[in-house]
This record gives structure tokens, C-alpha cells and sequence, in this order.
């Protein structure tokens, strides 16, 4: 699987190529590390984001980085071993363990909800919950979609391949999609024919199921954990893993 992802992110960097200052605006792109775990699990579930914020990797801070510093894009293109240090830097990242407050967001607090649920350890590198997100990068540290429409549209498109390609290569039998319906033109078009189903009676704009003949049968597409959060709609994630364990 790992091989498989490295010439995705590979064919990423070599193809793939920004107009105006967009080089230097964009994060370098997230490349996933494929635990173990992961590839021995029978119940594999992505988790998908918005985007990073920020996704930069320089010598000196809580991990190991025998790499040229990567802040964005234009140095992943620069640097002649960017894909394997990016992986690298995923797998040191460790899903925000030794960020405090980033550990403590909703995002990751949801993430470690599904590890636990699952029977796993909250943190560690071997899991068989991977995360991943609908756009490849972040613009100018944050949200693409506050973007111009052609920086979005360049980002979209950029992004297309490789999400479908990592969803066919590590063949998750759960795809949960928190990223809200600011997003749900890029979930469609990302996935054109993408039918919505109502889950639990809840608005399918918002929190539904999703089917789609490149996703899993158990996949859904709901806010982002910071708005379940805010909105005291916690539940649906409850819901979401109650529907995990039935199926396991």
C-alpha cells in the first residue's frame, strides 16, 4: 500500500503545477503513512478532513527531520526527496500527539474517539484509523475554500486524484467525511454521481450517508468536529461509531 501511495504523491509533485504566487500561499501536500496495523486490519476507517492548518516540517522541533526544511509547495517541488520526508512527517506528526493544543481540538478528539471505540490505544503510530482530507493543502495556513475561485478550483482539482487514489489503495471499510456542507461542492465533485441518503432523520444537506461506487458502504459525510462541537451535536459522531459497531 505505502509503495502504491508514494507513486500517487510521486505523480503529484512531478504533474501538478500552480499559477501566479499560489507556490509559495499553499502548504505542502499531506502524504500518508500506512501502519501495520492498518494493513493487517480487517475494519479500516478514513477519517477525511477540510485541510491541514499549515503543513510545514523543519529541523529542530519534536521530531527527527533529516530533510531539507518543506514549508509549502514550492519547496516540496524543490526538494529532491520531498514525497518520502512528507511521509516522514506524517508518521512523526502522530495525529497531533505532541501538539497540546492541537491534541486537545475537536478534530483530534474525535479521531481518538473512533481509535477508542475501536478497542485501540487513543495515540500511537499503529492504528487502523488513518485520517486524511478533501483538500491536499492549505492555503495561506487555513481555509481553501476562502480562496479566490480559480486558487479553489486549481486546489480541487489538484487534490481529485489523490483522495480517490488513497481511498483505492488502502480500501478503508469505513469512510467518514467531516468536513460540512461549505464543502459539499467539492465532496460532489471530487466524486460526481455521489448519492445522499438521510441517516438517523437528520438533514441529508448536513449529516448524511453517503454512497458512491469508489466508497465504502459504510461511509458518511457530516460537519466538521468543531462545529458538532459548538452546536452541542456531539451525538453524531456517537451515532456514527454505533453504526461501526453493529457492522464490525
Amino acid at each position: 500500500m505505502q509503495e502504491q501511495l508514494l507513486e500517487q504523491y510521486e505523480n503529484l509533485k512531478s504533474s501538478v503545477c500552480f499559477r501566479g504566487d499560489l507556490p509559495i500561499r499553499l502548504s505542502a501536500p499531506l502524504c500518508l503513512y500506512v501502519p501495520e496495523r492498518w494493513r493487517k486490519s480487517e475494519s479500516r476507517v478514513l477519517i477525511v478532513g477540510q485541510e491541514t492548518l499549515g503543513w510545514d516540517f523543519c529541523p529542530g522541533w519534536y521530531y527527527d527531520w533529516p530533510y531539507d526544511p518543506i514549508v509549502n509547495w514550492q519547496d516540496f517541488k524543490r526538494v529532491p526527496d520531498s514525497v518520502t520526508a512528507l511521509v516522514h512527517g506524517y508518521k512523526s506528526f502522530e495525529f497531533s500527539r505532541y501538539q497540546p493544543g492541537n491534541y486537545r481540538s475537536p478534530f483530534w478528539q474525535a479521531y481518538r474517539q473512533f481509535r477508542e471505540t475501536l478497542g485501540e490505544q487513543k495515540d500511537g503510530v499503529e492504528t487502523s484509523v488513518l485520517w486524511t482530507n478533501i483538500f491536499r493543502m492549505s492555503l495561506d495556513g487555513g481555509s481553501v475554500i476562502e480562496g479566490n475561485h480559480e486558487e479553489v478550483e486549481q486546489i480541487r482539482e489538484a487534490s481529485r486524484a489523490v483522495l480517490r487514489a488513497e481511498i483505492n489503495i488502502l480500501k478503508p471499510t469505513a469512510v467518514v467525511f467531516f468536513t460540512g456542507p461549505n464543502y459539499n461542492e467539492t465532496l460532489y465533485s471530487l466524486f460526481p454521481g455521489i448519492e445522499v441518503f438521510s441517516f438517523n432523520g437528520r438533514d441529508p444537506q448536513k449529516t448524511a450517508r453517503i454512497t458512491h461506487p469508489d466508497l465504502p458502504p459504510m461511509s458518511w459525510r457530516t460537519y466538521h468536529p468543531k462545529y458538532l462541537s459548538l452546536s452541542q451535536q456531539w451525538g453524531v459522531i456517537d451515532e456514527i461509531l454505533g453504526k461501526l459497531c453493529v457492522r464490525a
